[in-house]
């Protein structure tokens, strides 16, 4: 199986990988549905004491396949696709240890939620960061993803990110703040097997305190109406026009309609 997500636990750490080869590393449907199952067992799990992310072949996460968003027509449609998004990232908030995405290559769309949702972030020099939809396919992000990368970029970065679809270096991630550290590609391993040392070091269930307050703080997002937005956006023919567009490997024209 070439798509795929493969998960491994090593004195319980949980590892987590994308795989999806030539496509860097976008995440199907059935790639988000196995995300689903391995993170609910890993939070059903009390002797895992922390969560990494990473993706394969030098690539982090492109975001959701685009062939998957092509099945979607209407705005209902919208509404399921991102109700179905919500669930996994979810799932993941709801894991009451540390998260630790570890980035190489490009960290897009919703791979750039995945590792804004995660606690901390560790890249290489090559890694850069974006969310370009509003040049490329033209849907839009839910309001907690928005908030989080308002918190980790910043407002106004994360505004420059979403107006002008520019993706960030490393560098420029670092600078923000959502990026703990830049680590050359052959000394990664080195800083994230410190970094998990110094987490079974720490007492477990206060970093589980410091989880659940965190999610609960964020539980207010939540709240936010969005299904309206959803509907507009998904049930759009620029929508429609954008994956059209990505698909055919064609600059989209998008009409405001």
């Amino acid at each position: 199986m070439s798509e795929e997500v493969r998960a491994s636990t090593d004195a319980g750490v949980v590892t987590v990988t994308l795989s999806n080869p030539g496509r860097r590393n976008a995440i199907t449907r059935d790639m988000y549905a196995e995300l689903e199952r391995v993170l609910t067992d890993a939070a059903a799990d009390r002797s895992v004491r922390a969560l990494v992310l990473r993706g394969a072949d030098g690539a982090f996460a492109g975001g959701t396949d685009i062939r998957w968003l092509q099945q979607i027509r209407t705005g209902p449609q919208g509404v399921d696709y991102e109700a179905d998004m919500r669930r996994v990232q979810t799932r993941l908030t709801d894991l009451d240890v540390p998260i630790v995405s570890i980035v190489e290559g490009a960290c897009v769309g919703g791979g750039l939620v995945l590792a804004a949702l995660s606690d901390i972030v560790v890249c290489t020099p090559s890694s850069m960061f974006g969310s370009p939809i509003a040049r490329t396919i033209g849907n839009t992000l839910s309001p907690t993803s928005i908030a989080r990368l308002s918190a980790t970029f910043g407002r106004h970065r994360t505004a420059e990110m979403l107006f002008t679809a520019r993706l960030f270096t490393a560098d420029e991630a670092l600078a923000a703040g959502f990026v703990n550290d830049v680590v050359e590609p052959d000394r990664i391993e080195e800083r994230l097997a410190g970094m998990l040392d110094a987490i079974r070091a720490c007492a477990p269930l206060t970093l589980r305190s410091f989880r659940i307050l965190w999610r609960r703080m964020d539980a207010v997002l939540g709240e936010i109406e969005h299904d309206d937005v959803y509907r507009e956006i998904y049930g759009s023919a620029d929508f429609a026009e954008g994956v059209e567009a990505f698909l055919g490997k064609r600059r989209p024209r998008f009409e405001g309609l």
